[in-house]
């Protein structure tokens, strides 16, 4: 693992090939179930590690609230069992789960200068305005992520799907404002 870098939410989805009553299922989960069709199309199942699941009437659903890959399955594991339970009829091996995002947080270990790193990084791969947020948003070029950078020197690393990918970025990234900031 990268030093300082951590996962702190790993996201996963998947589909299974059902339609379901959501008004019907959240009544025969009980209280980790709920539902309100009013004020959102998803119910929302609380599990038992502290993952959130949103499961859609179309049999798509989301797992969040997960801080690694592992406790993630766990979640799916348990969301499968709980609608077996019930009788609910379908093949959770059609299903296409996967982790979608992981975000993971990090540090440089010191504060840094973010007018200036936005100028370094180019304007075209930045977005800064310190008075709608504190941070610098940063799409580094050919990284397929989303880098925020903060004058802490905390940064949050999301829009990767593996710690390995998170890792490099951070590792690059970290190249990069230390590269730009001895010149100063």
């Amino acid at each position: 693992m990268s030093e300082g870098l951590e996962i702190v939410n790993v996201v996963g989805s998947g589909e299974f090939d059902l339609e379901l009553d959501l008004t019907v299922l959240a009544r025969d989960l009980g209280d980790v179930a709920e539902y309100d069709p009013d004020g959102h199309t998803g119910m929302h199942i609380r599990l038992n590690n502290g993952a959130l699941v949103t499961l859609y009437r179309t049999g798509s659903y989301h797992i969040v609230g997960i801080a690694s890959v592992a406790g993630l399955a766990d979640a799916r594991e348990e969301f499968i069992e709980r609608l077996q339970a019930l009788d609910i009829q379908f093949n959770p091996d059609s299903d296409e789960f996967g982790v979608r995002n992981i975000v993971c947080t990090g540090d440089f270990g010191r504060a840094v200068n973010l007018n200036a790193i936005a100028i370094g990084f180019g304007l075209e791969h930045t977005e800064y305005e310190p008075e709608q947020f504190p941070g610098l948003v940063y799409r580094p070029e050919g990284l397929d992520a989303v880098v925020l950078v903060f004058g802490s020197g905390k940064v949050v690393i999301t829009g990767i799907t593996t710690y390995e990918h998170a890792s490099d970025v951070f590792e690059s990234v970290s190249s990069e404002i230390t590269e730009l900031l001895s010149v100063d």
